[in-house]
């Protein structure tokens, strides 16, 4: 009549959130009633550990979250400009890339013109690929049954010259870029990070508002802070971008118009408060 109970204390112990399960000679033999039995241990001990997490040690608390979100000026430019060419000859292709990449460059350089550093501009990509559908002007330059290679290279401009974007890109198009790949505004590292501070003091002011709004309307008093989480800032960047026929458009009038708009840091904090 106690076999069950004698077998449940020798061969299962459960350890807080754990569980531990020896076996001796005598219970071997007796693998169908040690499946069961693990198997109602295991859904106990999950069932205790889920209503314990509903808890911290019987404090009872109330989580709030909430967001702060700064809009600022960007201060850098990321833009990327491609130097696309295309030939029967991959050869002759590659070179006469080359040529037009080395001008945009120098001119990109260039302290007369676009004056900017090694450090500002660089490679990002390099490719040849074969062009399956010409259209009708490379059909009519090389003919219907030609196999035509496109050899494209893309540089990448960074820097904080913000209100020089137009001005480089009409300069590295008048050089030979025939497309803007990528127009992107940020911000720098150290304005994100000052930005950050005040979306976070706004984003805990927030949550402190609302967890006392709660807790007024429930009759409750809003104890000390227990515990914060704070979530990692956001900071989408503002792209504007073209094709190459709008860069080639844009090659003939005076200046490129370039507005950057504004972006936005965003910080995000759950405070867990004492109910009193």
């Amino acid at each position: 009549m106690s076999t069950s109970p004698l077998i449940i204390t020798n061969f299962v112990e459960v350890t807080g959130k754990g569980m531990r399960i020896a076996f001796n000679s005598v219970g071997m033999h007796r693998n169908a009633f040690i499946t069961g039995l693990v198997l109602i241990v295991l859904i106990t001990s999950t069932i205790s550990v889920s209503a314990t997490e509903t808890k911290d040690d019987g404090i009872p608390l109330i989580h709030v979250t909430g967001s702060g979100t700064i809009k600022a000026t960007p201060d850098r430019v990321q833009i990327e400009l491609t130097v696309v060419t295309k030939n029967p000859d991959v050869k002759a292709a590659q070179k006469e890339n080359a040529r037009k990449m080395e001008t945009v460059m120098s001119a990109l350089r260039d302290p007369s013109k676009g004056n900017l550093t090694g450090r500002e501009i660089g490679t990002t990509s390099y490719y040849i690929s074969e062009v399956y559908y010409p259209d009708d002007a490379l059909k009519a330059k090389y003919g219907d049954n030609v196999t035509i290679y496109q050899v494209s290279n893309t540089i990448s401009i960074e820097t904080e010259k913000i209100d020089r974007v137009g001005d480089l890109i009409d300069l590295a198009v008048a050089a030979g870029a025939n497309s803007v790949s990528s127009l992107q505004f940020t911000l720098s590292q150290q304005k994100t990070a000052e930005l950050r501070k005040e979306a976070l003091a706004i984003a805990v002011k927030k949550a402190q508002a609302d967890a006392e709004t709660v807790m007024a309307a429930m009759g409750k008093t809003l104890g000390d802070v227990h515990e914060v989480t704070v979530d990692e800032s956001y900071q989408p960047p503002v792209y504007y971008n073209q094709d190459s026929r709008s860069v080639q458009m844009a090659a003939g009038a005076p200046s490129t118009p370039i507005e950057p708009g504004s972006v936005e840091v965003t910080a995000r904090v759950t405070t867990g408060y004492r109910i009193l």
